[in-house]
């Protein structure tokens, strides 16, 4: 994401179209993430099914995956009402999230690789 500078403030400017597109993005990609659970335990729940609480909990991840699917088209389309010229400061926003690449991906800016760790190993935390 391109920052420009704007007014006499000194902060670096964000258009409000680029945050919500990469909210929209990462909304989506979590509720592809949460379809991925379904698919990954249905053997799992399969086994379980007589459970009702069980029922519950595999409802609440289908309505996760809805919700998010949902949010996202609803956020990417606030970003495509937004005129292009409205800038805001997301600096002190970016630097509350605790998740590194979370916050590269919500910058716009390219997440960094890590060159220490291999695809396909466990990272624990």
């Amino acid at each position: 994401m391109t920052e420009t500078h704007h007014g006499t403030t000194g902060h670096a400017q964000t258009p409000l179209t680029e945050i919500l597109e990469a909210l929209g993005a990462e909304f989506f990609e979590l509720g592809k993430f949460a379809e991925q659970f379904q698919v990954f335990l249905s053997p799992a729940l399969l086994r379980v099914a007589n459970d009702p609480e069980c029922h519950r909990n595999v409802q609440t991840l289908d309505l996760l995956s809805q919700r998010l699917a949902a949010l996202s088209g609803y956020v990417r389309s606030i970003g495509d009402e937004v005129p292009q010229s409205w800038r805001v400061n997301s600096q002190a926003a970016l630097h509350r999230i605790s998740l590194a690449d979370l916050a590269y991906r919500l910058s716009g800016a390219p997440v960094p690789q890590q060159e220490d760790l291999q695809s396909g190993v466990l990272e624990m935390f």
